[in-house]
């Protein structure tokens, strides 16, 4: 499988008073198609920088990031790059299908149909007409999600979506934000501190280490393309959460 995105030997450096900071460091990995890249660390590793590094939002420092052998900047400037991020960013004044519906409104495109499906697909039928402030925070987060959708990009980035929510339903938006990407055939780039987050949900995941970010492992993720919540349960998923959190501990040293 031909990759979607490289990094190849990234850094990426910043002023903290009037010295040089070292955000990220030689940084390579490859990101593929219709998989789910989560990328794991410790808090200041670079796990944000890098999702700024591909949205174009930030330039690198040195090396180069490809997207299918162009500059990663094509896939801005075409519209290929989603973004959830941490905390909702919801109009007040608008409804959830306005919310949805603003991307589209911004490049001059109506299209109620897709909208009505982006609602359906995230569980929220019945809530069109709903504002922010009568929306729980995993229905905002939901309205967030098909917003990033509402162009049809090719990668979605989210940077750690459901970390202020409690576990049930962040459990629950694991399992949905799967089914969604697996019916969609999208490629998602995950950034969580979550260590049973990025097992259950992942194809794929980076450990970084702590700064500056570096790679420590890359692991593959050997679990049933088809989750479900009795997944966590079992002794395949503890052996990749165990593993994980060895290589976590590394990260440290």
């Amino acid at each position: 499988m031909e990759p979607l995105i490289i990094f190849k030997n990234v850094s990426r450096n910043y002023c903290e008073n009037k010295k040089l900071v070292v955000g990220i460091n030689n940084v390579s990995f490859k990101v593929y198609p219709h998989q789910i890249l989560s990328i794991l660390g410790p808090s200041g590793c670079g796990k944000t920088t890098i999702l700024r590094l591909i949205s174009s939002t930030l330039e690198p420092s040195k090396g180069n990031i490809f997207y299918q052998a162009k500059d990663i900047s094509y896939a801005r400037k075409n519209g290929l790059i989603g973004l959830v991020p941490q905390t909702p960013t919801l109009l007040p004044n608008r409804t959830v299908e306005a919310n949805i519906a603003l991307p589209l409104e911004i490049k001059k495109i109506k299209n109620d149909k897709a909208i009505s499906q982006l609602i359906n697909l995230v569980g929220l039928k019945g809530f069109e007409k709903f504002y922010p402030h009568q929306l729980s925070g995993g229905m905002k987060q939901r309205v967030s999600i098909a917003r990033a959708l509402a162009c049809e990009p090719e990668v979605l980035l989210m940077d750690e979506p459901f970390a202020s929510l409690d576990e049930i339903i962040r459990e629950h938006l694991n399992l949905e934000l799967i089914n969604i990407q697996r019916r969609l055939k999208q490629t998602v780039i995950f950034v969580t501190h979550n260590i049973e987050e990025a097992a259950f949900i992942s194809d794929r995941i980076i450990v970084m280490s702590a700064h500056p970010g570096k790679i420590v492992e890359e692991v593959e993720v050997n679990l049933p393309q088809n989750r479900n919540q009795e997944l966590r349960s079992s002794q395949e998923f503890f052996q990749v959460v165990k593993k994980i959190r060895k290589l976590l501990g590394k990260s440290y040293d």
